[in-house]
């Protein structure tokens, strides 16, 4: 994995932070072999579809989401590089501690009882992309059984996380099968 220059210090926004995650999670691939940065960036695409008026913090949240957890980053080094408190503890409380011995279902219930309104609103997003029919399909294809079980896990999620945020979860099905497939070469979003 490249070495990230934590000593630079900038007042981060969504471009830098769309160069970052590429550069964190470069040769990096999801279940389907697709580079994994492109997740994150349509995660952030989902959060400002979903909720038009949220903060760039969360959008950079979103677009953060997993490198604490598969990046090997710190929340000492995303303030030295000096994200905001706020962004920093979004992407914290949606990252999974590997020595929680929760299920998905019960992480989901820690999250709506922490009250962190752009967190759970990150991780609707995240449950979006990963419900994607195209994203679906294509693990289908690799691995039926672990498609339906993550379908159904990513569905109750949503359901719980919309409800939470007061949100209709309808509506959030609907922009799923909704938003036209990215690219199909590298499946980016543009942000």
């Amino acid at each position: 994995m490249p070495r990230i220059d934590f000593e630079q210090v900038v007042k981060p926004n969504i471009e830098y932070t769309v160069a970052l995650i590429k550069q964190l999670h470069a040769g990096q691939t999801d279940q389907t072999g697709k580079p994994y940065a492109n997740h994150p960036q349509r995660v952030a695409q989902n959060v400002k579809r979903l909720f038009p008026d949220c903060s760039d913090d969360t959008v950079m949240a979103a677009l953060l989401h997993d490198v604490i957890e598969d990046c090997g980053v710190s929340e000492g080094d995303l303030r030295q590089k000096n994200y905001s408190s706020a962004c920093i503890e979004i992407v914290s409380s949606v990252t999974k501690n590997p020595e929680d011995k929760h299920n998905y279902d019960e992480v989901i219930d820690d999250l709506v009882a922490s009250g962190n309104r752009e967190a759970m609103m990150v991780k609707v997003a995240d449950n979006m992309d990963n419900l994607h029919p195209r994203r679906v399909e294509e693990l289908y294809r690799i691995n039926p059984e672990k498609a339906q079980r993550l379908g159904e896990r990513y569905r109750r999620s949503i359901e719980k996380l919309a409800g939470a945020l007061k949100i209709d979860k309808d509506r959030v099905f609907g922009l799923i099968e909704s938003i036209p497939p990215a690219n199909p070469e590298t499946q980016e979003a543009k942000l």
